[in-house]
């Protein structure tokens, strides 16, 4: 009975990598900008205006931009580290999930402030 339960927990635990289980496969970033209302574009595509908390996949993403009207833009480089709780992967089930679902990284950090900067002479175009 111990052995088939053994066996029973080893089958199980096998199919679930650990940062993939434990911490997912996403992350929520949130960026804020004085002023707000400031458009948000990772790797080029809008998804949405500060403040805002974006879900984005793990490992996948590389810039954020943010840019309003007669102000500098600012790009930020998402700075990924490796999550530890991948570690447990290796000694839990062999497996390379964490890799292949980018559970290996995690984005740090994950929340932005951009005090964004005037541009000299610039008027607001009306809409």
């Amino acid at each position: 009975m111990k052995k088939l339960l053994l066996a029973m927990i080893l089958t199980i635990s096998s199919l679930f990598a650990s940062a993939t289980l434990f911490h997912g496969t996403t992350q929520n970033i949130t960026i804020d900008s004085d002023p707000p209302g400031a458009y948000v574009y990772v790797d080029g595509q809008l998804m949405g205006t500060t403040p805002v908390t974006l879900t984005l996949k793990k490992g996948k993403y590389k810039t954020i931009e943010i840019r309003k009207e007669c102000y500098k833009p600012v790009t930020i480089n998402l700075q990924k580290t490796f999550d530890p709780v991948a570690i447990l992967n290796i000694f839990w089930d062999f497996s390379t999930t964490d890799f292949l679902t980018g559970s290996l990284w995690e984005y740090s950090p994950n929340h932005y402030f951009v005090k964004l900067q005037k541009l000299p002479n610039c008027q607001p175009s009306s809409k």
